[in-house]
């Protein structure tokens, strides 16, 4: 479990890294745009791919400090016990989501290599770099669900022995 966490973690501040490299990006292309007049091209989608990737890396991290948003009017009126099973479902619900949503993204990424697709805009720009980062953040995030799982289980066992 701790390991998961430890991925997660470093997914989570590959996120950070990744936005802040949009930034100075960002405003690379605004200065060479205005002031030397001559645009970084493909900037736009360089950034699209690198917050498209970054949010997926994030999710993970999220998951961990639970940041994902829930609706708590159910939640609140449970007593513990209630709370903790449905803790149970709901991340057993997830953990059956984000198995599939992985198969999936290799499946793409794995069509999309294969093809060697190719994104025709600015510049061409490989379309399955973009799908084996969702691949690998959607993976690492199944696996974070996974573990909270397994956690949540085993402190309610804990917790009646």
């Amino acid at each position: 479990m701790k390991v998961i966490k430890k991925i997660s973690t470093i997914s989570g501040y590959a996120s950070g890294v990744l936005i802040a490299l949009i930034w100075a990006l960002m405003i690379a292309e605004v200065i060479m745009r205005n002031i030397f007049h001559h645009p970084i091209l493909g900037c736009s989608e360089i950034c699209v791919f690198i917050y498209v990737s970054a949010s997926y890396f994030g999710f993970s991290f999220t998951q961990i400090y639970k940041g994902h948003i829930t609706v708590d009017l159910l939640y609140t009126n449970l007593k513990p016990a209630g709370q903790r099973a449905l803790d149970i479902i709901s991340l057993v619900l997830e953990s059956i989501l984000f198995v599939a949503f992985t198969y999936c993204s290799w499946k793409s990424f794995a069509t999309s290599f294969a093809a060697r697709e190719i994104y025709l805009a600015a510049m061409r720009m490989p379309v399955y770099v973009l799908r084996f980062a969702i691949a690998l953040g959607v993976t690492i995030m199944a696996l974070q669900v996974i573990a909270d799982t397994v956690e949540t289980i085993t402190k309610k066992k804990e917790v009646q022995a």
